[in-house]
């Protein structure tokens, strides 16, 4: 039963009904074979054992066909007709008004009540009412001729007894059938509907990232444009002097360095969050590498006096990474570093290679972070922070970094040494 159910999702009453119908097929066919085994054993004749014994036939073929015909409602009206058949044989051929065949109205009417439906369902509820009242009436006129197989009273007791006690199995088996599928039902709903709730929250939040980042960039990209635009104007009148121009140059020179970090993280997320394309691996000469971000940063370090230095220890050399995402990551540490550093100060580019295991360290010299603010360091939230020289940020960097090295299955944190040295770090344990 709970293999049958789980066949596939139940989304529907009409679904529930129809896996409901097929097990009711079966379980006619067990049925009609019970009968005829207890028939059998009760002494009755040997062609009513045989006749419920053929009837299992019609109720197997009506649960291959709907298993791949469907038409379930078409399918059970057949099944309907042949149960009728039989009730009406064994009516007559079973003692009639003596007989237990009165019993099998409530069974029909449970199944009518439970698998018909639409107009099904009244049609057959008359009709059963209609044909039982139709039987006993016949019976009554004596019309029909009524055939005893009871010896005596104790075989007709027993025949009552095994026919209340498989119709009230069978009532009791098919409303089971029909509570499990509803309460299975139920659970695959609810699921359903926690899934959406859950993708409703996830999409809320997504669409507020969204915003925020449309609002960062139209702020930052709006002071940069207007200050250009009038440094333009202002050299066409001939305003200028030249260290006005100069100290305007090296605003713009500053603020290009912000506005480029937040367009490549930009695009980062973006592309991050779209789960777009295959990570790309290649063959990386750790060295080189560490010498390429460098030379990349070292002209933002360059307007604070600042120095970077890289260091490389292990023996590992070069390794298969994937190396555009890790230039990104240390690329914002970088970053961070250089605006959270004071002027003149040393950072450093460390790497570290140790017993199958590679990290990167990038150090800087200035306060640590507040312990308040670093369980929430990674963790996306478009927010203004200024450097040592109010170097503008977003707090889009570090939660970036977090979400790439998670799709590389990296390591990424923050550490202190010191009073003084903030760390990041990037790292592989098993390599």
């Amino acid at each position: 039963m709970n293999r049958l159910f789980k066949e596939e999702s139940l989304i529907s009453l009409e679904l529930l009904q129809e896996k409901t119908t097929r097990i009711f097929a079966l379980l006619s066919s067990a049925l009609m074979i019970f009968l005829g085994f207890s028939d059998l054993l009760m002494g009755l004749q040997l062609e009513i054992v045989l006749f419920k014994f053929a009837f299992a036939i019609p109720f197997i073929t009506g649960y291959l066909l709907m298993k791949k015909w469907g038409r379930y409602q078409t399918v059970l009206s057949g099944m309907m007709v042949f149960a009728l058949i039989i009730i009406a044989l064994n009516y007559y051929y079973n003692d009639g008004f003596n007989g237990p065949t009165i019993y099998t109205i409530f069974m029909l009417v449970m199944t009518i009540t439970i698998l018909f439906n639409g107009w099904y369902k009244y049609f057959w509820l008359i009709f059963a009412f209609l044909f039982f009242i139709s039987l006993m009436y016949a019976d009554l006129l004596g019309g029909v001729r009524i055939v005893s197989n009871y010896t005596n009273n104790t075989v007709r007791f027993g025949d009552h007894v095994i026919t209340i006690l498989w119709c009230s199995l069978f009532v009791f088996l098919g409303i089971q059938l029909f509570i499990y599928g509803y309460k299975s039902q139920n659970q695959v709903l609810t699921k359903v509907m926690e899934e959406n709730k859950k993708a409703n929250i996830e999409l809320e939040e997504l669409n507020s990232k969204k915003n925020e980042l449309i609002a960062l960039l139209s702020h930052d990209l709006k002071n940069p444009i207007s200050t250009l635009n009038q440094t333009v104007e202002l050299v066409e009148l001939g305003g200028l002097e030249q260290g006005d121009f100069e100290t305007i140059i090296q605003e713009l020179k500053k603020q290009s360095f912000h506005l480029s970090n937040v367009l490549n993280n930009t695009l980062s997320w973006v592309l991050t969050e779209l789960d777009q394309g295959v990570i790309a691996k290649e063959e990386v000469d750790f060295a080189k590498l560490n010498e390429e971000m460098v030379q990349t940063m070292q002209v933002q370090a360059s307007q604070k006096g600042q120095v970077i230095v890289a260091k490389e220890n292990g023996a590992i050399k070069e390794a298969l990474i994937e190396a555009n995402e890790v230039k990104i990551i240390l690329k914002n540490f970088l970053d961070n570093a250089i605006k959270f550093s004071p002027n003149g100060a040393q950072i450093e580019l460390n790497f570290i290679s140790n017993n199958g295991s590679i990290r990167w360290e990038v150090i800087n010299e200035g306060p640590t972070v507040p312990l308040s603010l670093r369980d929430g360091l990674f963790e996306f939230k478009v927010r203004t922070s200024y450097g040592t020289n109010k170097e503008k940020g977003t707090g889009m960097g570090l939660p970036l970094c977090k979400k790439i090295a998670d799709k590389l299955e990296m390591k990424l944190g923050f550490e202190t040494q010191g009073d003084n040295l903030n760390v990041f770090y990037l790292e592989r344990k098993t390599y």
